[in-house]
């Protein structure tokens, strides 16, 4: 009986102190939502919404210098299988070591480039949900009829989240932050090595921030060799602006991009959005163009109302129209909840 009394006070003291020690934070999202499209053979459904765990940490290593690191995974309560990350490998999402200072933040792993950073989430009024600009919120999901109908905003292979990223992210200078990063995969758009430059450099990305107060303000660059096209890799440019303003209960935002293959145009886009608050209700409206050089031009827009049950759940309800050059409309709604931990 002793020695069991004693086990139990020393787990008692131990556990907290590892638990201190460790600096191990837990975060997350899940977001599901009923969804149903006009499209052929795709009934009502029920999809995961980029939903996501992850484990980030901290060391203090003295002199105002610290070990920063993070592991994040994408999960899926709709996935096929018991896995529930629908077949993918693990910290398939920013995941990364660094260190952070009073010079700013370095780090290497998978993490998405400065490029996609600048609008992702900011100035997306409805992303992670079917209304989503980024290839990844489209109306279907992967194998699905009827994907190649919904409309992608923001170009696919630079809106990315390269694996082997080294990136530098700087203060914050009275609200003004830029950030750069190199991609060193070594391989072309098709997953082979690029022997042909003899280069360890497939991207270059920058940009630049300014948030203060109802404000926010970006513009950034960015140059991918050897992207898989129609006419086999070639390499590409684009750049985009952005902003947003918050006038009382009303937010509205706008960005535009523009896409280049050596040096010729190969698509441009514009979305612009409105948001409008009513205590625990909001109303929200997107509306964006895609001009394509190949002439498959398209639009989208997208009409919603968020209901905020708490700071970190709320539940939603959309409508989302596609309409492509070429091609059939594809419509479809969504209601969905997502909670936040």
């Amino acid at each position: 009986m002793k020695k069991i009394l004693a086990l139990a006070i020393a787990s008692a003291f131990a556990a907290p102190a590892f638990a201190a020690t460790s600096n191990v934070d837990v975060y997350g999202a899940l977001g599901i939502s009923i969804e149903d499209t006009n499209a052929s053979n795709v009934g009502m459904q029920v999809t995961d919404r980029q939903s996501r765990i992850g484990f980030k940490g901290s060391e203090d290593l003295g002199g105002g210098l610290k070990a920063i690191w993070q592991i994040e995974q994408a999960i899926s309560a709709t996935a096929g299988g018991q896995d529930g990350v629908g077949g993918a490998t693990l910290a398939n999402r920013n995941s990364f070591v660094g260190l952070s200072g009073g010079f700013g933040t370095v780090l290497m792993g998978r993490h998405d480039t400065p490029y996609k950073l600048a609008t992702a989430g900011k100035l997306d009024a409805f992303a992670d949900t079917m209304g989503d600009v980024n290839a990844a919120g489209n109306l279907a999901t992967s194998g699905e009829a009827g994907r190649s109908n919904a409309t992608q905003l923001i170009h696919a292979t630079h809106d990315a989240r390269p694996a082997q990223a080294i990136a530098y992210i700087s203060p914050n200078f009275s609200g003004f932050t830029f950030a750069g990063a190199i991609v060193a995969t070594n391989l072309d758009g098709n997953g082979v090595n690029d022997n042909q430059n003899n280069s360890n450099m497939d991207a270059v990305s920058l940009s630049g921030t300014y948030e203060n107060g109802p404000l926010y303000a970006a513009l950034a660059y960015q140059e991918a060799e050897d992207i898989s096209t129609a006419a086999g890799t070639q390499d590409s440019a684009a750049w985009k602006i952005g902003a947003g303003y918050k006038f009382g209960d009303v937010k509205v935002g706008f960005v535009y991009e523009d896409v280049e293959l050596v040096g010729n145009d190969l698509q441009d886009a514009l979305y612009g959005n409105v948001a409008y608050s009513m205590g625990a209700i909001t109303l929200k409206a997107q509306y964006g163009e895609l001009d394509v050089a190949t002439g498959a031009d398209a639009s989208k827009l997208t009409l919603g109302v968020d209901y905020n049950l708490s700071k970190r759940t709320n539940v939603y309800a959309l409508y989302d129209m596609n309409d492509t050059d070429g091609k059939s409309n594809l419509d479809g709604w969504a209601m969905g909840v997502r909670h936040s931990f």
